[in-house]
């Protein structure tokens, strides 16, 4: 039984994917990332200094439980990172999701129990409709990489001490949608729309004093970077992604 974030939820779903070739595992997330993510889906995975989660595997949970309650133990920063993934859903898979997270910021933020659950039952069953149709991430679940291509650079970049995931995510998912629009697949509007949520979410947008070239060489061992070439998960529209 794992009792705790995500960094606890995948540690200890790696052991015990690996301890007698696997026992059963409950996964008792207490983190909003963790609740709205990472605990679902069967990625157990550990870190390496080379980047994120580089040694893992694929092991579902037998069971789920998530009590909002627990929300309100978090810092402040911390439950905002959680915000990151939650956005992300509505941006690959569902634009009346973003709506309503749009419609629901105060609430939200003030922790109101109602709207947690909708927003936590609503992220969940998005993440499990991408599991389902791609367990092994062979195809379609790369599309909850969202954001993640350059997040996860800045996170290896940092040593994981300067940026949470979360906040890591949104810079990468701001940066996806300005390639997405130099690429003309998505309109500069929707660009503007990325940033104006992640910014009432108390997320950062950009970073100052990193050079691209070092992110591009971090990118370079990322999990993802395949035939001299890295997929990012870009957008054709709110609520419609693409591997490029």
């Amino acid at each position: 039984v794992t009792l705790g974030g995500g960094v606890i939820g995948d540690l200890a779903g790696f052991v015990a994917a690996t301890y007698m070739r696997g026992v059963p595992l409950i996964q008792v997330p207490t983190t909003f990332l963790a609740q709205v993510d990472s605990s679902v889906g069967g990625k157990v995975a550990v870190n390496l200094p080379q980047g994120k989660n580089l040694v893992g595997c694929f092991y579902q949970p037998s069971l789920v439980y998530i009590d909002v309650s627990a929300l309100k133990s978090l810092p402040e920063r911390e439950f905002r990172s959680g915000l990151a993934e939650v956005v992300k859903y509505g941006f690959i898979g569902d634009a009346d999701f973003l709506a309503f997270i749009e419609a629901n910021v105060d609430r939200i933020l003030n922790l109101n129990e109602e709207i947690l659950e909708k927003v936590v039952i609503r992220s969940c069953s998005i993440k499990a409709h991408f599991v389902e149709l791609d367990e092994k991430d062979r195809g379609i679940r790369a599309h909850l990489n969202y954001g993640h291509t350059i997040g996860h650079a800045l996170e290896a970049m940092s040593e994981y001490r300067k940026y949470l995931h979360g906040e890591a995510v949104s810079i990468g998912m701001v940066a996806a949608a300005r390639i997405s629009h130099y690429l003309g697949m998505l309109q500069g509007a929707e660009v503007e729309r990325h940033e104006g949520i992640i910014s009432r979410l108390g997320l950062p947008r950009g970073l100052g004093g990193v050079k691209a070239s070092r992110i591009k060489e971090q990118m370079e061992i990322d999990k993802k970077f395949t035939g001299e070439a890295n997929r990012f998960v870009l957008l054709k529209k709110i609520g419609e992604a693409a591997v490029v």
